[in-house]
């Protein structure tokens, strides 16, 4: 069985893509406005 046929680990995997282009959305974007995403969580 293919691994992209596995609907899983489709999942899996489009999630890690997600996620990582979220967070470099997050560092290059939102740094540079002195806004940080993640700063709302470290209060």
């Amino acid at each position: 069985m293919s691994a992209l046929n596995n609907p899983v680990i489709a999942f899996v995997v489009s999630l890690v893509i997600v996620v990582g282009y979220f967070v470099m959305v997050d560092h290059y974007l939102m740094d540079m406005q002195g806004l940080d995403f993640w700063y709302l969580f470290k209060n």
